[in-house]
Protein backbone atom coordinates (compact mmCIF):
# COMPACT_ATOMS: atom_id res chain seq x y z
CA UNK A 1 0.00 0.00 0.00
CA UNK A 2 1.38 3.29 -0.69
CA UNK A 3 1.21 6.59 0.78
CA UNK A 4 -1.41 7.78 -1.48
CA UNK A 5 -3.45 4.82 -0.62
CA UNK A 6 -2.57 5.53 3.33
CA UNK A 7 -3.47 9.02 3.11
CA UNK A 8 -6.96 8.26 1.35
CA UNK A 9 -7.38 5.58 4.32
CA UNK A 10 -6.65 8.27 7.00
CA UNK A 11 -8.68 10.40 5.72
CA UNK A 12 -11.84 8.17 5.25
CA UNK A 13 -10.86 7.07 8.91
CA UNK A 14 -11.41 10.96 9.86
CA UNK A 15 -14.76 11.29 7.96
CA UNK A 16 -15.74 8.32 9.92
CA UNK A 17 -14.59 9.58 13.01
CA UNK A 18 -16.81 12.67 12.49
CA UNK A 19 -20.18 10.45 11.66
CA UNK A 20 -19.40 8.52 14.92
CA UNK A 21 -19.34 12.17 16.64
CA UNK A 22 -22.27 13.30 14.88
CA UNK A 23 -23.72 10.06 16.11
CA UNK A 24 -22.75 10.72 19.77
CA UNK A 25 -24.05 14.09 19.25
CA UNK A 26 -27.09 12.70 18.13
CA UNK A 27 -27.28 10.35 20.98
CA UNK A 28 -26.68 12.49 23.77
CA UNK A 29 -28.84 15.22 22.67
CA UNK A 30 -31.47 12.50 22.17
CA UNK A 31 -31.13 11.32 26.10
CA UNK A 32 -30.62 15.04 27.19
CA UNK A 33 -34.36 15.49 26.02
CA UNK A 34 -32.83 19.06 23.88
CA UNK A 35 -35.29 20.46 20.63
CA UNK A 36 -37.20 22.28 22.85
CA UNK A 37 -39.22 19.45 24.17
CA UNK A 38 -41.31 19.84 27.15
CA UNK A 39 -41.92 16.27 28.68
CA UNK A 40 -40.58 13.40 27.60
CA UNK A 41 -42.55 9.68 28.06
CA UNK A 42 -40.50 7.09 29.63
CA UNK A 43 -41.29 4.70 26.66
CA UNK A 44 -40.48 7.00 23.60
CA UNK A 45 -37.82 8.25 25.01
CA UNK A 46 -35.86 4.64 26.08
CA UNK A 47 -36.74 4.03 22.29
CA UNK A 48 -35.13 6.57 21.40
CA UNK A 49 -32.16 6.33 22.94
CA UNK A 50 -31.96 2.68 22.17
CA UNK A 51 -31.74 3.51 18.42
CA UNK A 52 -29.71 6.11 18.83
CA UNK A 53 -26.81 4.35 20.71
CA UNK A 54 -26.88 1.01 18.22
CA UNK A 55 -26.44 3.96 15.25
CA UNK A 56 -23.48 5.05 17.61
CA UNK A 57 -22.22 1.72 18.30
CA UNK A 58 -21.77 1.08 14.04
CA UNK A 59 -20.52 4.76 13.78
CA UNK A 60 -17.95 2.87 16.20
CA UNK A 61 -17.29 0.16 14.67
CA UNK A 62 -16.48 1.22 11.35
CA UNK A 63 -14.15 4.64 12.59
CA UNK A 64 -12.45 1.71 14.34
CA UNK A 65 -11.96 -0.35 11.10
CA UNK A 66 -10.61 2.43 9.12
CA UNK A 67 -8.17 3.21 12.21
CA UNK A 68 -6.84 -0.08 11.95
CA UNK A 69 -6.58 -0.60 8.16
CA UNK A 70 -5.01 3.31 8.24
CA UNK A 71 -2.18 1.74 10.76
CA UNK A 72 -1.27 -1.38 8.64
CA UNK A 73 -1.25 1.28 5.72
CA UNK A 74 1.40 3.06 7.54
CA UNK A 75 3.54 -0.04 8.43
CA UNK A 76 3.59 -1.36 4.95
CA UNK A 77 4.58 1.98 3.34
CA UNK A 78 7.58 2.03 6.31
CA UNK A 79 8.85 -1.15 5.37
CA UNK A 80 9.98 0.04 1.83
CA UNK A 81 13.41 1.86 1.01
CA UNK A 82 13.41 5.60 1.60
CA UNK A 83 12.31 7.87 -1.23
CA UNK A 84 12.88 11.52 -2.13
CA UNK A 85 10.38 13.46 0.31
CA UNK A 86 9.62 10.98 2.81
CA UNK A 87 10.78 13.20 5.64
CA UNK A 88 7.68 15.55 4.29
CA UNK A 89 5.45 12.60 4.39
CA UNK A 90 6.54 11.16 7.24
CA UNK A 91 5.52 14.23 9.52
CA UNK A 92 2.10 14.22 7.44
CA UNK A 93 1.76 11.19 8.85
CA UNK A 94 2.71 11.67 12.10
CA UNK A 95 0.07 14.63 12.42
CA UNK A 96 -1.95 12.30 11.38
CA UNK A 97 -1.30 10.12 14.05
CA UNK A 98 -1.76 12.57 16.31
CA UNK A 99 -5.29 13.59 15.30
CA UNK A 100 -5.99 9.77 15.38
CA UNK A 101 -4.78 9.32 18.47
CA UNK A 102 -6.94 12.97 19.97
CA UNK A 103 -10.13 11.06 18.18
CA UNK A 104 -9.43 8.21 20.28
CA UNK A 105 -9.48 9.87 23.46
CA UNK A 106 -12.46 11.97 22.38
CA UNK A 107 -14.19 8.93 21.21
CA UNK A 108 -13.60 6.95 24.99
CA UNK A 109 -14.93 9.97 26.62
CA UNK A 110 -18.15 9.68 24.32
CA UNK A 111 -18.06 6.30 25.51
CA UNK A 112 -17.80 6.77 28.99
CA UNK A 113 -20.37 9.55 28.83
CA UNK A 114 -22.57 7.08 26.64
CA UNK A 115 -22.34 4.63 29.28
CA UNK A 116 -23.61 6.83 32.17
CA UNK A 117 -26.36 8.03 30.11
CA UNK A 118 -27.81 4.91 29.73
CA UNK A 119 -30.83 4.33 31.38
CA UNK A 120 -31.57 8.38 31.90
CA UNK A 121 -34.19 10.32 31.26
CA UNK A 122 -33.75 13.91 31.12
CA UNK A 123 -37.56 15.30 31.77
CA UNK A 124 -39.06 18.82 32.36
CA UNK A 125 -39.66 18.78 36.23
CA UNK A 126 -41.11 21.91 38.55
CA UNK A 127 -38.65 23.67 40.94
CA UNK A 128 -37.36 21.42 43.68
CA UNK A 129 -40.38 22.25 46.28
CA UNK A 130 -37.92 20.59 49.26
CA UNK A 131 -35.05 23.36 48.20
CA UNK A 132 -37.65 26.26 48.01
CA UNK A 133 -39.25 25.11 51.68
CA UNK A 134 -35.86 25.07 53.10
CA UNK A 135 -34.79 29.01 52.04
CA UNK A 136 -38.68 29.88 53.18
CA UNK A 137 -37.80 28.11 56.65
CA UNK A 138 -34.59 29.91 57.16
CA UNK A 139 -36.12 33.16 56.09
CA UNK A 140 -38.99 33.13 58.74
CA UNK A 141 -36.27 32.35 61.65
CA UNK A 142 -34.57 35.49 60.33
CA UNK A 143 -37.51 38.18 59.93
CA UNK A 144 -38.69 36.64 63.73
CA UNK A 145 -35.04 36.58 65.19
CA UNK A 146 -34.39 40.55 63.80
CA UNK A 147 -37.62 41.72 65.46
CA UNK A 148 -36.58 40.10 68.31
CA UNK A 149 -32.60 41.36 68.40
CA UNK A 150 -33.19 44.38 66.74
CA UNK A 151 -36.14 46.26 68.74
CA UNK A 152 -33.78 47.11 71.73
CA UNK A 153 -31.68 49.40 69.12
CA UNK A 154 -34.70 50.81 67.58
CA UNK A 155 -36.00 52.39 70.69
CA UNK A 156 -32.89 53.62 71.73
CA UNK A 157 -32.43 55.09 67.92
CA UNK A 158 -35.70 57.04 68.89
CA UNK A 159 -37.37 54.57 65.89
CA UNK A 160 -40.54 52.35 66.19
CA UNK A 161 -39.20 48.40 67.87
CA UNK A 162 -40.42 47.28 64.13
CA UNK A 163 -38.43 49.16 62.63
CA UNK A 164 -35.23 46.49 61.23
CA UNK A 165 -37.69 44.09 61.19
CA UNK A 166 -40.00 45.98 58.68
CA UNK A 167 -36.84 46.79 56.14
CA UNK A 168 -35.65 43.35 56.73
CA UNK A 169 -39.86 42.15 54.81
CA UNK A 170 -39.27 45.06 52.04
CA UNK A 171 -36.05 43.38 51.23
CA UNK A 172 -37.14 39.94 51.29
CA UNK A 173 -39.75 41.64 49.19
CA UNK A 174 -37.44 42.78 46.35
CA UNK A 175 -35.42 39.46 46.88
CA UNK A 176 -38.75 37.44 46.48
CA UNK A 177 -39.33 39.17 42.99
CA UNK A 178 -35.31 38.74 42.05
CA UNK A 179 -35.95 34.76 42.91
CA UNK A 180 -39.06 34.76 41.21
CA UNK A 181 -37.48 36.29 38.24
CA UNK A 182 -34.21 33.85 38.17
CA UNK A 183 -36.13 30.75 38.78
CA UNK A 184 -37.71 31.12 35.20
CA UNK A 185 -35.11 32.33 33.60
CA UNK A 186 -33.70 29.80 30.70
CA UNK A 187 -30.30 28.70 31.52
CA UNK A 188 -29.41 29.69 28.01
CA UNK A 189 -30.30 33.27 28.77
CA UNK A 190 -28.90 32.40 31.90
CA UNK A 191 -25.38 31.22 30.18
CA UNK A 192 -25.39 34.32 27.90
CA UNK A 193 -25.46 36.88 30.47
CA UNK A 194 -22.67 35.81 32.85
CA UNK A 195 -19.56 37.96 30.77
CA UNK A 196 -21.52 40.85 30.41
CA UNK A 197 -22.87 40.68 34.55
CA UNK A 198 -18.98 40.41 35.53
CA UNK A 199 -18.14 43.64 33.50
CA UNK A 200 -20.89 45.56 34.65
CA UNK A 201 -20.22 44.26 38.41
CA UNK A 202 -16.58 44.72 38.14
CA UNK A 203 -17.67 48.65 36.75
CA UNK A 204 -19.57 48.99 40.12
CA UNK A 205 -16.47 48.13 42.23
CA UNK A 206 -14.44 50.64 40.90
CA UNK A 207 -16.93 52.97 41.37
CA UNK A 208 -17.38 52.02 44.78
CA UNK A 209 -13.88 52.84 45.50
CA UNK A 210 -14.53 56.37 43.76
CA UNK A 211 -18.09 57.36 44.59
CA UNK A 212 -18.77 55.11 47.69
CA UNK A 213 -19.87 55.82 50.91
CA UNK A 214 -17.64 54.93 54.14
CA UNK A 215 -18.80 53.23 56.99
CA UNK A 216 -16.43 51.70 60.29
CA UNK A 217 -13.56 53.02 57.86
CA UNK A 218 -14.54 51.09 54.89
CA UNK A 219 -15.82 51.65 51.54
CA UNK A 220 -18.44 49.29 50.36
CA UNK A 221 -21.60 50.71 49.60
CA UNK A 222 -22.99 53.12 47.11
CA UNK A 223 -25.49 55.23 48.30
CA UNK A 224 -28.34 55.87 46.08
CA UNK A 225 -30.60 58.01 48.58
CA UNK A 226 -30.47 58.80 52.46
CA UNK A 227 -31.75 55.74 53.14
CA UNK A 228 -30.73 52.97 50.22
CA UNK A 229 -27.45 51.99 49.19
CA UNK A 230 -26.07 48.74 47.81
CA UNK A 231 -23.00 46.76 47.98
CA UNK A 232 -21.62 45.47 44.54
CA UNK A 233 -19.10 42.96 46.38
CA UNK A 234 -22.47 40.99 47.22
CA UNK A 235 -22.76 40.80 43.12
CA UNK A 236 -19.66 40.41 42.68
CA UNK A 237 -19.97 36.47 44.26
CA UNK A 238 -22.49 35.48 41.95
CA UNK A 239 -20.73 37.02 38.73
CA UNK A 240 -17.50 35.63 39.46
CA UNK A 241 -19.37 32.04 39.51
CA UNK A 242 -21.56 33.10 36.53
CA UNK A 243 -18.31 33.94 34.72
CA UNK A 244 -15.66 30.86 35.89
CA UNK A 245 -19.23 28.42 34.81
CA UNK A 246 -18.96 29.52 31.47
CA UNK A 247 -15.49 29.93 30.86
CA UNK A 248 -15.07 25.74 31.83
CA UNK A 249 -17.75 25.37 29.52
CA UNK A 250 -16.15 26.45 26.63
CA UNK A 251 -12.74 25.59 27.42
CA UNK A 252 -13.37 22.20 29.20
CA UNK A 253 -11.26 19.63 27.00
CA UNK A 254 -7.91 22.40 27.24
CA UNK A 255 -8.59 22.25 30.92
CA UNK A 256 -8.79 18.38 31.27
CA UNK A 257 -5.69 17.91 29.33
CA UNK A 258 -3.11 16.40 31.69
CA UNK A 259 -0.94 15.26 28.79
CA UNK A 260 -0.23 19.14 27.84
CA UNK A 261 0.83 20.34 31.27
CA UNK A 262 1.67 23.91 29.80
CA UNK A 263 -1.96 23.90 28.06
CA UNK A 264 -3.53 23.07 31.51
CA UNK A 265 -1.64 25.64 33.06
CA UNK A 266 -2.48 28.00 30.41
CA UNK A 267 -6.22 27.35 30.32
CA UNK A 268 -6.85 25.43 33.85
CA UNK A 269 -5.05 27.98 36.29
CA UNK A 270 -3.78 31.33 34.80
CA UNK A 271 -6.54 32.40 32.47
CA UNK A 272 -9.17 31.91 35.51
CA UNK A 273 -7.18 33.87 37.88
CA UNK A 274 -7.37 36.88 36.10
CA UNK A 275 -10.74 36.50 36.35
CA UNK A 276 -10.14 35.34 40.43
CA UNK A 277 -8.02 38.37 41.47
CA UNK A 278 -9.68 41.16 39.42
CA UNK A 279 -12.56 40.74 41.51
CA UNK A 280 -10.33 39.89 44.41
CA UNK A 281 -7.83 42.80 43.95
CA UNK A 282 -10.95 45.27 44.04
CA UNK A 283 -13.02 43.85 46.98
CA UNK A 284 -9.89 43.79 49.31
CA UNK A 285 -9.11 47.73 48.23
CA UNK A 286 -12.56 48.21 49.97
CA UNK A 287 -10.88 46.75 53.59
CA UNK A 288 -13.40 43.94 52.88
CA UNK A 289 -11.33 40.76 53.87
CA UNK A 290 -14.10 38.19 54.37
CA UNK A 291 -15.60 39.20 51.40
CA UNK A 292 -12.28 38.74 49.82
CA UNK A 293 -11.70 34.96 50.94
CA UNK A 294 -15.55 33.70 49.98
CA UNK A 295 -14.05 34.98 46.54
CA UNK A 296 -10.87 33.19 45.93
CA UNK A 297 -12.39 30.10 47.91
CA UNK A 298 -15.22 29.79 45.09
CA UNK A 299 -13.37 30.80 42.45
CA UNK A 300 -10.89 28.00 43.93
CA UNK A 301 -13.43 25.27 44.10
CA UNK A 302 -15.42 26.14 40.87
CA UNK A 303 -12.06 25.50 38.65
CA UNK A 304 -11.30 22.55 40.91
CA UNK A 305 -14.63 20.74 40.12
CA UNK A 306 -14.09 21.91 35.96
CA UNK A 307 -11.39 19.65 36.14
CA UNK A 308 -8.28 22.23 36.61
CA UNK A 309 -7.13 19.34 39.93
CA UNK A 310 -4.34 19.89 42.43
CA UNK A 311 -1.53 21.82 40.20
CA UNK A 312 -3.53 25.18 40.76
CA UNK A 313 -3.38 24.99 44.73
CA UNK A 314 0.12 26.08 44.88
CA UNK A 315 -0.17 29.14 42.78
CA UNK A 316 -3.09 30.32 44.21
CA UNK A 317 -2.00 29.47 47.35
CA UNK A 318 1.08 31.75 46.55
CA UNK A 319 -0.98 34.80 45.21
CA UNK A 320 -3.56 34.40 48.25
CA UNK A 321 -1.07 34.53 50.83
CA UNK A 322 0.65 37.14 49.73
CA UNK A 323 -2.12 39.36 49.39
CA UNK A 324 -3.44 38.51 52.62
CA UNK A 325 0.28 39.29 54.61
CA UNK A 326 0.39 42.59 52.23
CA UNK A 327 -3.49 43.71 53.79
CA UNK A 328 -2.49 43.37 56.96
CA UNK A 329 1.07 44.78 56.75
CA UNK A 330 -0.62 47.88 55.20
CA UNK A 331 -3.62 48.12 57.30
CA UNK A 332 -3.56 48.82 60.68
CA UNK A 333 -7.27 47.90 61.60
CA UNK A 334 -6.65 44.55 60.36
CA UNK A 335 -3.61 43.78 61.83
CA UNK A 336 -4.77 45.10 65.32
CA UNK A 337 -7.94 42.20 65.01
CA UNK A 338 -5.56 39.99 64.75
CA UNK A 339 -2.99 40.67 67.00
CA UNK A 340 -6.37 40.97 69.58
CA UNK A 341 -7.99 37.84 68.53
CA UNK A 342 -4.41 36.47 69.54
CA UNK A 343 -3.79 37.97 73.06
CA UNK A 344 -5.80 36.03 75.89
CA UNK A 345 -5.12 38.85 78.04
CA UNK A 346 -6.84 41.51 75.76
CA UNK A 347 -9.20 43.93 77.47
CA UNK A 348 -12.95 42.40 77.59
CA UNK A 349 -14.33 45.85 78.20
CA UNK A 350 -12.50 47.25 75.07
CA UNK A 351 -10.74 45.67 71.99
CA UNK A 352 -12.83 42.14 72.76
CA UNK A 353 -16.04 43.32 73.91
CA UNK A 354 -18.22 42.14 70.86
CA UNK A 355 -16.74 38.83 70.84
CA UNK A 356 -16.86 38.24 74.68
CA UNK A 357 -20.47 39.53 74.94
CA UNK A 358 -21.45 37.11 72.31
CA UNK A 359 -19.70 34.45 73.82
CA UNK A 360 -22.12 35.36 77.23
CA UNK A 361 -24.84 35.19 75.15
CA UNK A 362 -24.49 31.48 73.46
CA UNK A 363 -23.20 30.84 76.94
CA UNK A 364 -26.28 31.54 78.99
CA UNK A 365 -29.01 29.85 76.48
CA UNK A 366 -27.97 26.63 78.00
CA UNK A 367 -29.98 23.60 76.04
CA UNK A 368 -33.26 24.99 76.19
CA UNK A 369 -32.99 28.88 75.64
CA UNK A 370 -34.32 31.61 77.78
CA UNK A 371 -37.19 31.55 75.63
CA UNK A 372 -38.06 33.74 72.62
CA UNK A 373 -37.85 37.36 73.00
CA UNK A 374 -36.08 36.82 76.43
CA UNK A 375 -32.71 37.52 75.72
CA UNK A 376 -30.50 39.95 77.82
CA UNK A 377 -27.60 40.47 75.72
CA UNK A 378 -29.32 41.98 72.98
CA UNK A 379 -29.55 45.70 75.67
CA UNK A 380 -26.83 46.56 74.10
CA UNK A 381 -24.40 44.64 75.30
CA UNK A 382 -24.09 42.35 71.89
CA UNK A 383 -23.68 46.03 69.45
CA UNK A 384 -25.95 45.89 66.44
CA UNK A 385 -26.84 42.23 67.67
CA UNK A 386 -29.69 41.91 64.48
CA UNK A 387 -26.41 41.63 62.21
CA UNK A 388 -23.30 39.74 62.14
CA UNK A 389 -23.79 38.39 65.62
CA UNK A 390 -27.59 37.13 65.38
CA UNK A 391 -26.74 33.63 65.73
CA UNK A 392 -25.56 34.70 69.41
CA UNK A 393 -28.77 35.91 70.33
CA UNK A 394 -31.00 33.00 68.49
CA UNK A 395 -28.30 30.81 71.03
CA UNK A 396 -29.25 32.50 73.99
CA UNK A 397 -32.94 32.78 73.49
CA UNK A 398 -33.45 28.96 71.94
CA UNK A 399 -30.44 27.15 73.35
CA UNK A 400 -28.51 24.32 71.80
CA UNK A 401 -31.71 22.89 70.26
CA UNK A 402 -32.49 25.72 68.28
CA UNK A 403 -28.60 26.07 67.49
CA UNK A 404 -28.98 22.66 65.86
CA UNK A 405 -31.70 23.24 64.07
CA UNK A 406 -30.67 26.47 62.45
CA UNK A 407 -27.52 24.46 61.67
CA UNK A 408 -29.40 21.26 60.14
CA UNK A 409 -31.58 23.41 58.28
CA UNK A 410 -28.20 25.05 56.50
CA UNK A 411 -27.14 21.26 55.97
CA UNK A 412 -29.98 20.66 54.55
CA UNK A 413 -30.14 23.42 52.43
CA UNK A 414 -26.49 22.97 50.92
CA UNK A 415 -26.72 19.32 50.64
CA UNK A 416 -30.07 19.70 48.48
CA UNK A 417 -28.42 22.40 46.49
CA UNK A 418 -25.51 19.84 45.26
CA UNK A 419 -27.83 17.24 44.38
CA UNK A 420 -28.93 19.75 41.94
CA UNK A 421 -25.67 20.30 40.56
CA UNK A 422 -25.34 16.63 40.23
CA UNK A 423 -28.30 15.99 38.43
CA UNK A 424 -28.01 19.68 36.03
CA UNK A 425 -28.12 19.04 32.52
CA UNK A 426 -25.04 20.51 31.59
CA UNK A 427 -21.59 21.92 33.06
CA UNK A 428 -22.72 25.83 33.10
CA UNK A 429 -25.63 24.63 35.02
CA UNK A 430 -23.72 22.04 37.12
CA UNK A 431 -20.70 24.22 37.99
CA UNK A 432 -23.07 27.36 38.52
CA UNK A 433 -25.15 25.56 41.32
CA UNK A 434 -21.88 23.97 42.59
CA UNK A 435 -20.54 27.74 43.09
CA UNK A 436 -23.67 29.28 44.86
CA UNK A 437 -24.09 26.79 47.22
CA UNK A 438 -20.54 26.39 48.03
CA UNK A 439 -20.68 30.37 48.85
CA UNK A 440 -23.23 29.35 51.10
CA UNK A 441 -21.33 27.11 52.75
CA UNK A 442 -18.40 29.41 53.49
CA UNK A 443 -20.13 32.28 54.31
CA UNK A 444 -22.26 30.18 57.21
CA UNK A 445 -18.88 28.53 58.23
CA UNK A 446 -17.05 31.57 58.48
CA UNK A 447 -20.02 33.21 60.25
CA UNK A 448 -20.01 30.68 63.08
CA UNK A 449 -16.26 30.45 63.33
CA UNK A 450 -16.21 34.59 64.30
CA UNK A 451 -19.72 34.64 66.64
CA UNK A 452 -17.47 31.42 68.70
CA UNK A 453 -14.55 33.16 68.75
CA UNK A 454 -12.59 30.49 66.93
CA UNK A 455 -11.44 33.42 64.29
CA UNK A 456 -10.88 37.29 64.38
CA UNK A 457 -13.71 39.28 63.68
CA UNK A 458 -14.37 39.28 60.37
CA UNK A 459 -17.46 41.35 60.33
CA UNK A 460 -19.63 38.56 57.89
CA UNK A 461 -23.24 37.80 57.94
CA UNK A 462 -25.54 35.08 58.36
CA UNK A 463 -27.47 34.19 55.32
CA UNK A 464 -31.50 34.87 55.67
CA UNK A 465 -30.71 35.25 59.27
CA UNK A 466 -29.00 38.50 59.25
CA UNK A 467 -30.27 41.80 59.06
CA UNK A 468 -29.20 43.31 55.53
CA UNK A 469 -30.34 44.61 52.19
CA UNK A 470 -28.10 43.51 49.05
CA UNK A 471 -26.74 40.24 50.87
CA UNK A 472 -30.68 39.53 51.26
CA UNK A 473 -31.81 40.32 48.05
CA UNK A 474 -28.86 38.68 46.35
CA UNK A 475 -28.49 35.72 48.42
CA UNK A 476 -32.42 35.04 47.24
CA UNK A 477 -31.71 35.99 43.66
CA UNK A 478 -29.11 33.26 43.72
CA UNK A 479 -31.55 30.56 45.38
CA UNK A 480 -33.77 31.12 42.22
CA UNK A 481 -30.70 30.39 39.88
CA UNK A 482 -30.87 27.30 41.60
CA UNK A 483 -34.08 26.86 41.31
CA UNK A 484 -34.12 27.16 37.51
CA UNK A 485 -31.70 24.63 36.83
CA UNK A 486 -33.60 22.27 39.11
CA UNK A 487 -36.04 21.99 36.38
CA UNK A 488 -33.91 20.04 34.34
CA UNK A 489 -33.44 16.96 36.17
CA UNK A 490 -32.96 13.43 35.16
CA UNK A 491 -34.14 10.07 37.05
CA UNK A 492 -32.92 6.65 36.31
CA UNK A 493 -35.10 4.25 34.33
CA UNK A 494 -35.45 0.92 36.17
Amino acid sequence: MNMNETNRTGKAYKAGMTGAKAGERAARDADAGKGGAARVSRGSSASSASSERARVKKSVGASEALRRQSARGVAVSAGRAPRQGDGAKNKKAQGETGLARRDERQLAEARKEERWQRGVERIRVGHDRILFILVVLLLSIGVVMVYSASYPTAIAEGKNGFFYAGRQLMWIGIGSVAMLITAFMPIKFIKRMSIPFYGITAILLCLVLVFGSESGGAKRWIRITSSVKFQPSEFAKVALVMALAWYADRMSDKIKNSENGKQKFLYGVFLPSLFIFTYAGLVILEKHLSGTLIIVVIGVVVMFLAGAGMSMIPYYSVLGIGGAVAYVLYNPYALRRILTYADKEADILDEKWQTYQGSLAIGSGGFLGLGLGQSRQKFSYVSEAQNDFIFTIWCEEMGFVGAVLVIALFLALIFRGYKVALRAPDTFSSLLVFGIMTQLGVQVFLNLMVVTDIIPNTGISLPFLSYGGTSLAVMMAEMGLVLSVSRRSYQKLQ
